[in-house]
């Protein structure tokens, strides 16, 4: 017996579940990459200049400090001098730990790879004094060298405590400021951890630290960088929140600030410090149960530019999901007034370790507000004080800039770990675009801008303008560093072992047409219409000649190929396997959709034509005669017994309708067994 209610129902929940199915997919490939790369690239090996250092041993390179045109590079025992220009090395610094040292470590259980003395802090004091840490052998160490046009000379050497961490290991971050300028009466402000285990993290200044062992102030961070502006140094780190805890264990991304006035209280405050605070950043994509890039890798510097027709002044920072979740990275940008705007909002607070973390009542916070900046802190009141060291923690989070991630990307092929940009590049039209540089954990550089950065809307447009393979054995990216110097215009990529300096960009390589070259949207790039050929501004800026270029858009009409419909020649293209599954899903889905339609349809015709009305008192009218690939009858009613029609030799199957109750004879209360049909009865061949 065939129940086309039953038959309906189970055809749309089927349809329901490959829509389901086929909207995850779109949202994954949405997410995955809704933004391709417009360029995949391999480098050519005569474009690039390499740096290798000590090819017997890993050097664990870490970018540390500019110094005019030349950069200062720390690693195992060595700091090395190399150019920006060539990447060849001017001079180095040796510095290796004494035997007994080594030993000592040894002796502690570590390994001897371990038991070296790899350089993690470095600073220019002035234009002569280098200041140098490093782990040494896990007792770390600090020294000021002179340098002179061909050497480093040794003045004196400190404990490193506080200032270096023990492992090479432990992200840790430095910044060289002051109260007046950055090189003059400064002085160096220090996250890390300190003690052989590493369980001590500090934000240190000598002779101030954070709360030892609070997890209040810091619990389990890992610190990624530092920025001092005007009268603040800024910390942006990962860590356990402590707010969360009662729910569990989640990794939040923060934002810290110490001020570069601040002396400590007095008495037992006198090395504690008085205006540190801290705040969630918040990078995530916006809807009913926000989806949250949790843990910031990288933040760039300070860029300071025209946004939707005013000036301000923004990070971009690096997230990625936890390890063990969703594969994902995103790309969001903070504007350094909510910060303040964060900071000078209500605190966080909890009234007993069962309690939940609620706003602090700004009518109780005490006079002058802890986490200001004042004259003298050594003069503050107990009040303010006590306040300061159990409500470290500001009650809401630092919003993103456009109020979502700039760049997303999903999957396990690589993940975020920097980021460095090339700010404020002047296109044809005269508008300003921030040209972000992202690097992976696989070796690759992406190239991205937001192309609605100039837009009245507030709108992100991500564009990807490339995908650089610049490591072949995929290792991670560690440090990048955009090269202007002499209007090299090249970019400094780092991996533990190797460093590469390569081009910012090769418009002649991606484009051989006018529209090829402006659907690259890249601000470098633009259409020489005198010289036909995809050039770039050298020095930057469209002085001379006729150019044609549209970021927004990716097109113009000047271009008389139209819109670019093909590959451009000089680079590698590529699908992913996200990309052909959404292609094959949506093909399947849009044949199940047709068939689903028209099997409905048709069902809904044969279900009206074979069941009758149960008010029509046994008078039944004469069907016309149907016929069709799926449902095929031919029926006469006489007396309410249905028969097939000569000929045919479909096997029938009895639908029973409109059974009265029967009595307790077994015959029909309303009807006579000798001249009326107890029953209906309707036979369709399938």
């Amino acid at each position: 017996m065939v129940n086309f209610d039953q038959l309906w129902t189970r055809h749309l929940i089927l349809f329901v579940v490959i829509l389901i199915i086929y909207f995850i997919s779109e949202a994954r490939g949405a997410w995955q990459d809704s933004v391709k790369a417009k360029v995949v690239s391999k480098l050519q090996e005569h474009k690039v200049d390499k740096f290798l250092g000590n090819q017997t041993h890993s050097d664990h390179f870490k970018l540390l400090e500019r110094d005019g045109n030349y950069l200062l590079v720390g690693t195992k025992n060595i700091v090395y001098n190399i150019s920006l220009a060539t990447l060849q090395e001017k001079k180095r610094l040796e510095w290796f730990s004494s035997e007994d040292d080594t030993k000592v470590c040894r002796v502690k259980g570590k390994s001897e790879d371990e038991c070296q003395n790899y350089i993690r802090v470095l600073a220019l004091k002035s234009d002569s004094v280098l200041f140098v840490c490093g782990t040494n052998a896990y007792k770390p160490v600090c020294r000021d060298y002179n340098q002179t046009e061909n050497e480093y000379k040794y003045i004196e050497e400190h404990s490193g405590e506080g200032l270096c961490p023990y492992d090479p290991n432990h992200n840790s971050t430095a910044v060289f400021a002051g109260p007046v300028n950055h090189r003059t009466d400064g002085d160096l402000y220090v996250a890390t951890v300190a003690q052989f285990s590493g369980a001590d993290p500090l934000i240190y200044r000598k002779p101030l630290r954070t709360e030892q062992f609070n997890l209040k102030h810091l619990n389990s961070p890992n610190f990624v960088s530092s920025l001092h502006h005007e009268d603040y140094v800024y910390f942006f780190f990962r860590e356990t929140a402590v707010e969360y805890i009662n729910c569990g264990k989640t990794v939040y991304s923060r934002v810290a600030r110490v001020c570069t006035k601040d002396k400590g209280g007095p008495h037992k405050y006198r090395d504690r410090w008085t205006s540190f605070l801290k705040a969630r950043l918040n990078c995530s994509v916006a809807g009913e149960f926000p989806f949250y890039f949790d843990e910031i890798q990288s933040t760039s510097d300070i860029i300071e530019g025209f946004y939707h027709g005013r000036k301000s002044k923004i990070i971009y920072g690096v997230f990625t999901t936890p390890v063990n979740s969703i594969s994902g990275s995103a790309v969001c940008a903070f504007r350094l007034d909510d910060i303040l705007d964060t900071f000078d909002g209500p605190f966080k607070w909890q009234e007993d370790i069962n309690s939940n973390w609620l706003p602090y009542q700004n009518s109780k916070v005490p006079e002058p507000r802890p986490g200001q900046c004042v004259n003298d802190s050594r003069t503050l009141p107990e009040m303010t004080l006590n306040f300061i060291k159990d409500h470290t923690l500001m009650d809401k989070a630092v919003p993103a800039y456009w109020s979502q991630p700039l760049i997303l990307h999903t999957g396990f092929g690589y993940r975020y770990t920097y980021i460095t940009v090339d700010p404020q590049i002047e296109t044809v039209d005269g508008r300003k675009y921030d040209v972000l540089f992202i690097g992976t954990d696989a070796g690759k550089v992406i190239k991205a801008i937001n192309a609605g950065t100039a837009s009245s809307d507030n709108k992100v447009v991500p564009v990807i303008i490339e995908e650089i393979i610049v490591f072949q054995n995929q290792a991670p990216i560690t440090s990048l560093l955009v090269n202007n110097f002499a209007f090299q215009l090249k970019l400094i990529v780092v991996s533990q072992d190797e460093i590469y300096s390569i081009p910012l960009h090769d418009c002649e390589r991606y484009a051989l047409t006018c529209s090829e070259c402006v659907a690259l949207q890249d601000p470098y790039c633009a259409w020489d219409e005198n010289r036909q050929r995809c050039t770039s501004s050298e020095p930057r800026g469209w002085f001379h000649g006729k150019f044609v270029q549209n970021i927004f858009h990716g097109w113009d009409d000047r271009c008389p190929e139209g819109a670019m419909t093909g590959a451009a020649t000089g680079y590698v293209g590529m699908y992913t396997a996200e990309t052909l599954a959404i292609a094959v899903t949506t093909s399947i889905v849009t044949s199940l959709v047709v068939g689903f339609i028209s099997g409905y349809i048709f069902s809904r015709r044969c279900r009206n034509d074979d069941v009758d009305s149960p008010y029509d008192d046994g008078h039944y009218l004469e069907q016309p005669h149907r016929s069709g690939p799926l449902c095929q009858e031919t029926t006469h009613l006489n007396h309410g017994e249905g028969f097939l029609s000569p000929g045919t030799n479909n096997k029938p199957i009895n639908l029973v309708l409109n059974v009265p109750p029967r009595n307790g004879s077994g015959k029909n209360a309303n009807s006579s067994a000798d001249n009326k049909p107890a029953q209906k009865v309707k036979k369709i061949y399938l």
